[in-house]
């Protein structure tokens, strides 16, 4: 009987290889890996308002009637639906709640797609995060259908419903699959890296101007100590006390993202008061402690400190930004800035509303992204202006060219891991036939390693 040829062992020897491959690779998520990661977050959710509709309902001594579709209702203000109570509309609703919901949306759905390999399972990770809260709203808007006729909540608007949930899901979602998909998606497409240092400077000037809102609120809150003692103190009792100063602990980041808003110039409005950095006109306030921040009277000049935020934020954005060209260094600073107005635009979004007979309470929305924009981005033009007066740039980026070094190309001064390498396609051939030739050497050993010695020919 012939021996096995050298080709014959190498072919096999490559099956095995590859079957291998193929058993070590990433397999799609099981069934109940799906099922944890559509339905952890609503489980949760719902189990945790339950115990607190439960905890108020048997303080307030209403007993167990009606719990379902109040639980149904909490899950509804969660994902920010407006919601009417006894013929109020609420729609300001407070935001930790929404905050704390996302985070674990967003937990879930990084630690799913850890070891994920493909850009298909990734979406469907993500898909599976939001269809799981879908499947909860649908179950709570049901329950408070059903209920209606024997609570005081009335049906909220179903497609707003859907539409709020996918929104605040979705983006967790997003924000779980930016470590795996981002670094993909900016070399795929090629994206400078002065829009990439400018997206990171914006975001980051966004963060000052929410500390910068935060500051504000603590300093009113320090101002006006007696008034929000006094409406805590309308609570009569201990569970009323608890109660109001729950709620305006809930309502805190609304107040945060207004004031930040205010701080950009924008003018902010609660029930029948009007406000903005320099002027107060007065009028009926929410009976929430936490409306205690808000002053009474004009700030006068205390109130231009206010606008050291967006200044703060601007510094930031142009220091941040800065170049070796002038172009890249204001693309990088208009793309900061319009990243900061959009956050601003979508946060005034969420964190207002009409509260009943109160009437609107929030920020104009178009007004607050425009003075962002205006605010982050002139003081950042101005930094910039400021660097190239007084020479404190970049140093300019060498790049060796046919042999020969050329200095102040049209290149950025950013981070050193932010700049693409360009790979020309003779090296992307030579690279791939290094990698064939390697293949078939490992093969051929292999193959001389597993083979027999051939036999004596017969004489």
């Amino acid at each position: 009987m012939s021996a096995p040829s050298t080709e014959n062992l190498a072919t096999r020897l490559r099956q095995v290889r590859l079957a291998k491959r193929v058993d070590t690779a990433p397999k799609p998520p099981v069934t109940w890996h799906v099922i944890k990661v559509a339905l952890t977050v609503p489980t949760i959710a719902w189990l945790a308002i339950a115990v607190v509709v439960l905890i108020v309902k048997l303080a307030a001594g209403d007993g167990f009637s009606g719990i379902g579709a109040v639980t149904a209702a909490g899950w509804l203000a969660v994902n920010q639906t407006a919601l009417m109570i006894g013929g109020v509309t609420i729609g300001v609703l407070p935001l930790v709640p929404t905050l704390l919901v996302g985070y674990g949306t967003y937990r879930v759905v990084k630690r799913a797609t850890a070891e994920s390999g493909s850009f298909n399972e990734l979406l469907s990770i993500a898909g599976t995060a939001v269809a799981g809260p879908l499947l909860a709203t649908a179950l709570a808007l049901a329950v408070v259908a059903d209920g209606a006729s024997a609570s005081a909540i009335g049906n909220p608007n179903a497609l707003a419903a859907f539409g709020t949930t996918i929104l605040v899901h979705g983006v967790a979602a997003m924000c779980g699959l930016l470590p795996r998909v981002v670094q993909p998606f900016l070399e795929e497409f090629a994206i400078p890296a002065s829009d990439r240092v400018g997206a990171r400077g914006g975001a980051a000037a966004f963060a000052v101007l929410i500390v910068g809102g935060a500051l504000a609120v603590f300093f009113g809150y320090l101002t006006h100590f007696g008034a929000i003692g006094d409406l805590i103190a309308d609570g009569n009792t201990f569970d009323g006390y608890l109660g109001l100063t729950g709620l305006s602990i809930l309502y805190l980041p609304n107040m945060v993202i207004g004031a930040a808003a205010m701080t950009v110039g924008a003018s902010a409005t609660f029930g029948g008061t009007v406000l903005d950095s320099f002027s107060t006109f007065a009028g009926a306030m929410p009976p929430l402690p936490v409306a205690g921040v808000v002053p009474t009277s004009d700030l006068g000049a205390a109130g231009a400190l206010m606008f050291a935020a967006p200044i703060a934020a601007g510094i930031l954005l142009g220091w941040y930004t800065r170049s070796d060209n002038v172009k890249a260094h204001f693309r990088a600073i208009g793309v900061g800035a319009a990243l900061a107005s959009g956050l601003m635009v979508v946060v005034t979004a969420v964190s207002g509303g009409t509260l009943g007979e109160i009437g609107k309470v929030g920020v104009s929305i178009p007004v607050a992204g425009v003075f962002t924009f205006t605010s982050v981005g002139v003081t950042a033009a101005l930094v910039a202006g400021v660097l190239w007066l007084v020479g404190r740039r970049g140093t300019p980026v060498q790049v060796e060219v046919d042999g020969s070094d050329e200095a102040e190309l049209d290149e950025p001064f950013f981070d050193e891991d932010d700049d693409f390498e360009q790979i020309a396609e003779s090296d992307v051939e030579v690279d791939e036939l290094d990698v064939e030739d390697e293949f078939a050497e490992e093969d051929a050993e292999e193959a001389e390693g597993a083979s027999p010695s051939a036999p004596a020919d017969d004489k």
